[in-house]
């Protein structure tokens, strides 16, 4: 077996914008009970735990964001029993307050010493354009605050950075899918003023699971559902995609645009598609809709499992 295929993934959802504890579990997905997983709590952001084997039997464990912010994180992660001490590194999707936001609170509670891997564009005072001209925020992450919460300089992966056997973090995303409508209402300050953010640091952690095909595993996907795709395909090339989980920034869409996005999918023909976050609930509903058993629900503490 090649060695940059995985053989094994566990994929949990920690943090989301919602919980269900009345989900049914089947075949690889398996959904959080009643009793004590219903004092799960749900925010508005996102993290998700990964354990990814190798083929000698090593695993890489990954916390991918930290959601917004306070103890929801580690509240989850001890009701699911999940040790982020274990982690061999913490990856951060984006920039933007609801993936960085626990950071700094899980550090101190946990006294993290692990690495920390972003894009060098994670950092910077950011904001979103308001429907009324305003702007929400604003945000600011520095490096040197991340140097200080985890005892060591982020590693700062500006293209595809191998993190284990058959698992990379995409690095910065190439804008070029005439599918993809790229969301246009992140701003960065830079000179003192609000300019547009073309958003380059977003970046998936991107998965070769051996038997199945590429699973990838997005924060926001600001870059684009299809230019994601893409820059997985770009690591793995010839591998088909089998499925793809986390927030999708579909809900700024109108009908018509959306129904490209979902026709697209359609022709990908994954295996399964996980939207969460800010896919947003009624593009969430229109995939499950056309995409049927493919596209199941999602929920905090929900954990695919596939070998």
């Amino acid at each position: 077996m090649p060695a940059e295929q995985a053989v094994r993934l566990s994929f949990t959802v920690v943090v989301d914008n919602n919980v269900d504890v009345f989900l049914p579990s089947q075949g690889p997905l398996q959904y959080p009970q009643p009793g004590p997983k219903s004092m799960l709590l749900a925010a508005q952001g996102f993290s998700s735990w990964l354990e990814v084997e190798g083929p000698d039997g090593e695993t890489t464990r990954i916390l991918y964001d930290f959601g917004r912010g306070g103890a929801v994180l580690p509240h989850n992660l001890e009701l699911l029993g999940i040790d982020p001490t274990q982690a061999d590194y913490l990856v951060l999707s984006h920039g933007h307050i609801d993936h960085y936001g626990g950071l700094s609170y899980l550090a101190a509670k946990y006294n993290l010493r692990t690495p920390l891997v972003t894009h060098p564009r994670s950092f910077g005072e950011r904001g979103v354009r308001q429907a009324g001209g305003g702007v929400a925020g604003p945000w600011l992450l520095e490096q040197k605050e991340t140097t200080a919460w985890l005892g060591q300089a982020p590693i700062l992966a500006e293209g595809p950075t191998q993190l284990g056997p058959g698992l990379w973090v995409s690095g910065g995303i190439p804008r070029q899918s005439p599918r993809d409508v790229l969301w246009p209402g992140g701003l960065r300050r830079q000179n003192g003023e609000w300019q547009p953010d073309s958003l380059e640091d977003d970046q998936a952690l991107v998965i070769n699971l051996a038997g199945r095909g590429l699973v990838v595993v997005t924060g926001c996907c600001h870059a684009g559902v299809f230019n994601t795709i893409a820059a997985a395909r770009a690591i793995c090339p010839g591998v088909p995609l089998y499925a793809l989980a986390g927030g999708l920034h579909l809900n700024f869409l109108d009908a018509g645009q959306l129904e490209g996005i979902v026709a697209g999918l359609l022709e990908e023909n994954p295996g399964l598609v996980l939207p969460m976050h800010c896919t947003g609930a009624l593009a969430q509903q229109v995939l499950r809709n056309r995409l049927g058993a493919r596209c199941p629900f999602t929920t905090v503490g929900l954990t695919l499992a596939l070998d």
